[in-house]
């Protein structure tokens, strides 16, 4: 069987039907029961003429019919595209035109955003109720390790209004070189953010690959709290950690997870610090993830340190980024997009096999075009160190001062 989400999810799932893919709150979902609904949800699919390529919006507000809902999508071949439950309507519009997406999946509140652009499967119980009766597509299912399987927007934080595409084979290295870090092989994986974000997605199949058990802890109400969780690991941005960090010191650390992941730009010293003081039990690994992805450019396992360095405020800050991660290549570019020397500062650059295998460039009022380039670009300022660590400067864009008698060299 080809090593693809929607496979590595079918073999858990034949192997123990009964065990927890999904716990969101008080409801479950089973491994068995979401790989039945998947495949007779894609048959649908390929009935209303789906195929191998096609985008498919999936933006539901419960975390269980949104797995159903991508799985669906990846066994028919297509290409998920996850809107988070949050998306503002133009941003939702203006993603679906950027993709050239003609279907969504969704939940009853998300119609009216969509009905005008085109169709839509509301994934109801009377929808459940019409497709539960269909066999399962003997052709299913289409998916290819070399084929697309999610479309991401743009991250929270970023002006990028572009999506990148990640096929099978980029997620399977990633949440390969994750597994060999976790050291577990079934893990409860809790993360905080509605569904189909980057965070949520990552925990997601991170649990998935280990046949585990992905635990939302997100909630409108309150703050997250995964601690209080009997979680393997948890996954945050910098940002939203060091807010989970201030309850920590008002509530206590409740249970601990042996591993905390941070996903976005890297995490800074003063928060490592934090995190050793309040949970010196759990380990830190800290990915780079620019332009709101989820594949990691680099990783470190960051270690207690005596005490965070202090920062000279008129020196350019440098924060850690680890080295660069299994199937990635960092390269340091020139504004005039030479190749700086190890050691010189520019933008940072990459390319591999574990990256986003094509970027979808917005145009104006149309569908985007797809610059299949194998070079990526962070927008981030950074340098390669002798030792082959790299370095982010904790500000956006290039200073004169710092590209100032560097050598370039030519591609």
């Amino acid at each position: 069987m080809a090593n693809t989400l929607d496979a590595v999810f079918a073999r858990t799932a034949r192997r123990s039907p009964g065990a927890v893919a999904v716990k969101d709150g008080p409801y479950e979902l089973l491994y068995g029961r979401a790989e039945m609904r998947a495949g007779q949800l894609a048959s649908a699919l390929i009935g209303i003429g789906v195929q191998l390529g096609d985008p498919v919006l999936v933006h539901c507000s419960d975390h269980r019919r949104a797995t159903v809902a991508q799985l669906a999508v990846l066994k028919v071949g297509g290409v998920c595209v996850p809107v988070p439950s949050h998306t503002s309507r133009d941003e939702f519009q203006r993603l679906a035109r950027l993709v050239g997406a003609r279907l969504v999946l969704c939940g009853s509140s998300a119609v009216a955003e969509w009905v005008e652009r085109g169709r839509v499967i509301v994934l109801d119980e009377e929808t459940w109720q019409r497709i539960g009766a269909m066999r399962v597509d003997r052709s299913l299912p289409r998916s290819g390790p070399l084929e697309g399987a999610h479309l991401f927007g743009a991250g929270e934080d970023s002006t990028d209004h572009d999506a990148q595409l990640i096929d099978h084979r980029a997620w399977s290295i990633a949440l390969s070189a994750r597994r060999r870090g976790s050291g577990s092989r079934r893990m409860t994986v809790v993360a905080h953010e509605p569904p189909m974000g980057a965070r949520s997605l990552s925990a997601l199949w991170w649990a998935f690959a280990t046949g585990g058990t992905f635990h939302t802890g997100f909630r409108h109400e309150e703050m997250p709290g995964p601690l209080t969780l009997r979680a393997d690991a948890a996954v945050f941005s910098p940002r939203e950690y060091a807010r989970f960090l201030d309850r920590v010191v008002s509530a206590g650390p409740g249970r601990v997870p042996r591993v905390i992941v941070l996903m976005g730009d890297p995490c800074p010293p003063r928060l490592a610090e934090r995190h050793f003081d309040l949970l010196p039990a759990a380990r830190l690994w800290c990915e780079f993830t620019p332009m709101g992805g989820v594949l990691p450019w680099t990783t470190r396992r960051v270690v207690h340190d005596a005490g965070a360095p202090d920062i000279d405020p008129h020196s350019t800050p440098w924060l850690n980024a680890g080295r660069p991660a299994l199937g990635v290549r960092v390269r340091i570019l020139s504004p005039d997009g030479l190749l700086v020397p190890r050691g010189g500062t520019g933008e940072v650059c990459a390319a591999g096999d574990a990256l986003p295998c094509g970027i979808i460039r917005a145009i104006a009022h149309r569908p985007g075009t797809v610059d299949g380039s194998a070079l990526r670009r962070s927008g981030r300022y950074g340098r390669v160190r002798e030792d082959g660590t790299v370095e982010i400067t904790s500000a956006h864009g290039p200073t004169r001062r710092a590209v100032r008698g560097a050598r370039y060299a030519r591609l």
